[in-house]
């Protein structure tokens, strides 16, 4: 080879050897909270806030002698509620909560609470649903059943799928394989779930018991089970129901039918005295759909703008629960179809946001997290503002981050934390390519 080839030879490899220092580099992109979402949870704590503070000044007089005390109150908890949901978001990665141990703790938990409110649980209107602790107050054991029903399941599914991915749950004939699916991915979590469901309802609380119900299968679908094993749980759940039906109708001629069906009449009263008045308000009295009524006259009387913020008159001992179940109406009434619209929007926005963070999530347990706990304050809202507005019969549920209550809204504060922790770790890769410059820089 002569002395010029030779030179030309390696000036090419110099100029390639430039070329790849000058090449794509793939580096993992910066992870932040979904700020969108961020802000919408401060614009409806804050918003629900104000409308609390101007729905209970006249309740609050009243009852404890200061027009402040309901709101010092909610304010404190709700300044509680923020830190922790902040802290959950920014400072522990959601894989640091996919824990079989936490799963089973929450799990053993709730369901403890669940047997002794019912067991030794305060009775209000008829419903025994609250427990008195020492420094939180009353406390409701369904309200945590709802947060708590959504996180154990999101860590069952992951455990099941890291004992799948290590070969376990494989049985050796396909007709065992088809039934165990059914059983391990389906049936076992709802039975589980569902003796929660079944010791709510008894309270009695229906309203809980429907929010758990379509939470229940929020989170079935977010789990994206195989079909085969929803044919598998599907049949082996109606074999199950003929069974127990057979049963049933063997042992009931050996039961006191009356006395039983006069405990059922008596826990479920008030709860059937509801239905009667919305299915039949022409044969209810006027103190039967005193309630209700005043809640459409707020509503009705706003008009499109409203009275004025703190001008309503309906918080002055007319609406029973005015800060509490019926704070749409009060907002319905002071800041008319534009404020009730906003309230309905934020829930709007707050709803194609989370499910936004779901479809996102990088494993199902970021997903069920997230499309659950969207799903849960989604669902109680709408649920609320139908009582409010006549659309179903009425029942006592709280409007997420507006109503009064400090359990209730700490643990809505908490689940909204965790959609933001999956929007800040538990996302997908993105295929983003950041290039590095041969002094170090970067550039997108």
């Amino acid at each position: 080879m002569s002395r010029d080839a030779f030179i030309r030879e390696n000036r090419q490899k110099n100029r390639e050897v430039r070329r790849v220092a000058d090449s794509e580099v793939f580096l993992p992109p910066a992870h932040r909270i979904h700020g969108g979402l961020f802000v919408l949870m401060l614009i409806m704590t804050c918003f629900g806030l104000v409308m609390l503070f101007s729905a209970s000044m006249s309740g609050s007089y009243s009852d404890q002698g200061s027009a402040m005390s309901v709101i010092i109150k909610q304010t404190g908890i709700t300044a509680v509620g923020l830190v922790a949901a902040l802290f959950i978001a920014t400072i522990i990665p959601i894989r640091i909560w996919n824990s079989l141990i936490l799963t089973i703790g929450l799990y053993m938990i709730t369901t403890g609470l669940l047997v002794y409110v019912k067991m030794a649980g305060i009775v209000i209107n008829g419903a025994r649903r609250w427990i008195r602790l020492p420094v939180a107050g009353s406390f409701q054991p369904s309200e945590l059943a709802k947060f708590a029903m959504v996180f154990c399941f999101a860590g069952y599914v992951a455990a099941i799928r890291r004992r799948r991915s290590r070969g376990g749950f494989r049985f050796k004939t396909p007709v065992r394989q088809f039934l165990a699916d059914g059983w391990i991915d389906i049936l076992f979590p709802v039975f589980a779930i569902g003796i929660w469901i079944a010791l709510v309802y008894w309270q009695p609380h229906v309203s809980g018991t429907l929010i758990m119900l379509f939470i229940l299968l929020v989170i079935l679908l977010a789990a994206g089970f195989k079909a085969r094993s929803w044919a598998s749980a599907i049949s082996q759940m109606l074999v199950l129901l003929a069974i127990v039906a057979i049963l049933f109708a063997a042992v009931l001629p050996l039961l006191n039918t009356t006395e039983l069906q006069d405990k059922i009449d008596d826990n479920f009263e008030h709860v059937s005295k509801r239905l009667d008045t919305f299915f039949h308000p022409e044969d209810a009295t006027s103190d039967d759909t005193y309630q209700i009524d005043q809640s459409i006259i707020a509503i009705g009387s706003g008009g499109l703008t409203g009275r004025g913020l703190g001008a309503g008159r309906q918080k002055y001992n007319y609406l029973p629960e005015s800060y509490n179940d019926f704070i749409f109406a009060i907002i319905g009434e002071e800041l008319g179809f534009v404020g009730t619209t906003s309230v309905v929007l934020l829930f709007l926005l707050f709803l194609l946001t989370g499910i936004g963070v779901a479809l996102k999530a990088s494993s199902a347990f970021a997903a069920i997290l997230a499309g659950g706990y969207t799903m849960l304050i989604t669902i109680q809202a709408i649920l609320n503002m139908a009582v409010a507005t006549k659309t179903i019969p009425a029942t006592g549920i709280s409007l997420p981050l507006f109503s009064y209550g400090g359990t209730a809204n700490f643990i809505f504060l908490l689940a909204i934390g965790f959609v933001l922790a999956v929007s800040k770790s538990g996302q997908r890769k993105s295929s983003q390519t950041i290039r590095v410059d041969s002094e170090g820089g970067t550039s997108g």
